[in-house]
């Protein structure tokens, strides 16, 4: 995929889904289309906006903002300063550390949540030091799409970069489906408690759809069995 561009979901035409670096390593940023003047973008890269669509642009765009964990911040004020009137979520977990980082004014989602397309729901899940939270879209016919944030990787190949190439290797974090050694060690503070919400979770979704802030999007008849044998192994 093309880095810095928005480019459509197969089958959502609600999703634009772009890619940039922070720092040497691939994020991705999504935005929902809720209405014809309204959005809601998750974990925004700076670099993507000068792709963002001219017709998104006006003054009648009313412009959430989702930080989807306490580190998913860096392009934020990028944002803020092209969308002054757009509004800022988070976790209450992550609402401390990026108010450290000096971005103030957020709503934390446990008590108030942007609208969202038909079909989405936000999904915050517990035993998670960060504060993540993800997005489950139920789709009957197809399955449930996971929009989620660190907690799963999935890396086509390891980076050309020297140093992410290294981290990936040491801490088994590419290629492929991965929970990362830092997610297991240092961001998850209750792992026995995440993984068996995450496995009640895939039990009642069903996701078939995966949609990492870091790596490719993931289709497959078969995702929820390999999340739940990724969980099991990794946890």
């Amino acid at each position: 995929m093309q880095k810095n561009r928005w480019q459509t979901v197969a089958g959502h035409a609600e999703i634009r889904y772009g890619q940039y670096i922070v720092p040497n390593f691939v994020s991705s940023s999504v935005a929902l289309q809720v209405t014809e003047h309204e959005l809601v973008i998750i974990s925004p890269g700076e670099a993507l906006l000068a792709d963002w669509p001219e017709a998104w642009r006006g003054p009648q765009m009313k412009i959430s903002i989702i930080m989807p964990n306490g580190f998913h911040y860096l392009g934020v004020k990028a944002w803020q300063a092209a969308f002054p009137q757009a509004v800022l979520y988070a976790s209450a977990k992550a609402i401390d550390r990026l108010n450290g980082k000096g971005i103030s004014g957020i709503r934390a989602l446990e008590k108030e949540q942007p609208a969202l397309p038909a079909g989405y729901k936000i999904l915050l899940p517990p035993g998670h030091r960060a504060g993540d939270m993800w997005l489950c879209k139920t789709c009957p016919q197809q399955g449930a799409l996971w929009i989620t944030c660190d907690s799963f990787l999935n890396y086509a190949r390891y980076s050309r970069q020297p140093i992410a190439r290294f981290l990936q290797k040491r801490l088994d974090a590419a290629p492929g489906l991965k929970i990362s050694q830092v997610v297991k060690w240092f961001i998850l503070d209750d792992r026995h408690t995440f993984k068996n919400w995450v496995l009640a979770r895939l039990d009642e979704d069903k996701p078939r759809i995966l949609i990492p802030s870091h790596g490719e999007i993931l289709c497959a008849a078969d995702l929820s069995e390999q999340l739940r044998c990724l969980v099991d192994a990794r946890l």
